[in-house]
């Protein structure tokens, strides 16, 4: 009787783990994508003018916070942005690019989400840039 009813329990117990795995529970953590901006010397640059944007080339209103990253570091997207993507394998060109005024530094990422568009995944693009 005792093998049933562990056996019952454990069958109850892997069914209602699939129901529960269907729910989303997001995490308080807040994700950045961050990129450094450096120089032709490799000295990080601040204070430079960024603008991003997505695959149709609309501007997203990414805030900059200066300073709290480190030297030369930009927000390319955070975790505000995780409706514009899907969490299937085609992830979604972002273009990001940070000028001085006569110099600049470009550079292309890719995107997706989690099933639950809890938080952004960059895919791919490069961690630093160099402003030419």
């Amino acid at each position: 009787m005792k093998i049933i009813l562990v056996s019952f329990l454990l069958i109850i117990s892997a069914i209602s783990c699939s129901i529960v795995d269907e729910d989303c529970l997001c995490t308080t953590e807040y994700r950045y994508a961050l990129v450094t901006v450096v120089d032709t010397i490799g000295v990080p640059v601040d204070s430079l003018a960024v603008t991003i944007k997505d695959k149709d080339g609309n501007k997203l209103d990414v805030q900059q916070e200066p300073d709290i990253f480190g030297a030369g570091k930009y927000i390319v997207l955070n975790d505000s942005f995780t409706q514009m993507f899907c969490s299937c394998t085609k992830p979604e060109k972002i273009h990001f690019s940070a000028t001085d005024g006569n110099r600049v530094a470009i550079g292309e990422f890719l995107f997706n989400t989690d099933e639950c568009k809890c938080h952004i995944n960059k895919v791919e693009g490069p961690d630093t840039l160099v402003l030419r």
